[in-house]
């Protein structure tokens, strides 16, 4: 625990601001948004959970609060501000949150570019079979063809969630857990075309 740098009383678990005094507190980079939102660094996050306290932060840290402040006070409200926002969009996503708990255990993002390809001869053909439906039913313009990929496909996404938090349970390796990430984006990659697809449907 450190400091506060305003009044010196002995920062709480929220390192945000203190508790004393009210000062708001400089913003220590290499804070995790686990650290930021100061819930547990595991896998599936509660939602809920997360959503309450990026509320409750940006009740106190919104830079709204501080626009009669000194500079000083809104430039950290700002910062803390910008991290609440970024902890919260990633943690309430289940796929970003489960790879950002794989950076922040193995130093890298499964879903980065140069990481990103599937190798999986058997998952490659079924994405590609995937794909060729989802045209198939688009020129047909078969919504009830679309309904059953999209309830498949939910239930795959539920199936890779649980699946990746038995193995972030288990501390299974790397090379075990960023193929499932792989997968999984590849099935949000899915989702999304299935859902332009709709729209271009509905415009016509």
């Amino acid at each position: 625990m450190g400091h506060c740098r305003h009044c010196q009383a002995e920062l709480g678990e929220q390192p945000a601001w203190c508790a004393a005094c009210g000062a708001v507190q400089p913003l220590d980079p290499g804070l995790s948004h686990f650290a930021i939102l100061g819930v547990p660094a595991t896998y599936p996050q509660d939602a809920a959970m997360v959503r309450e306290r990026a509320l409750v932060l940006q009740r106190v840290l919104h830079p709204d609060r501080f626009s009669q402040a000194g500079p000083a006070e809104q430039r950290l409200s700002l910062e803390w501000s910008t991290r609440i926002n970024e902890a919260l969009a990633i943690l309430t996503d289940p796929l970003r949150c489960a790879d950002y708990l794989f950076q922040q255990r193995f130093g890298h993002s499964a879903l980065a570019e140069e990481q990103g390809s599937l190798h999986n001869p058997e998952i490659l053909l079924r994405e590609m079979e995937r794909r060729e439906a989802l045209e198939d039913a688009a020129l047909l313009q078969d919504h009830h063809a679309l309904e059953s990929m999209r309830t498949a496909a939910e239930q795959e996404e539920e199936q890779l969630q649980n699946r990746l938090s038995a193995m972030f349970h288990q501390g299974a390796k790397a090379s075990e857990i960023a193929p499932l990430l792989q997968e999984w984006q590849y099935l949000r990659k899915f989702l999304a075309e299935m859902e332009r697809r709709e729209e271009e449907w509905d415009l016509r």
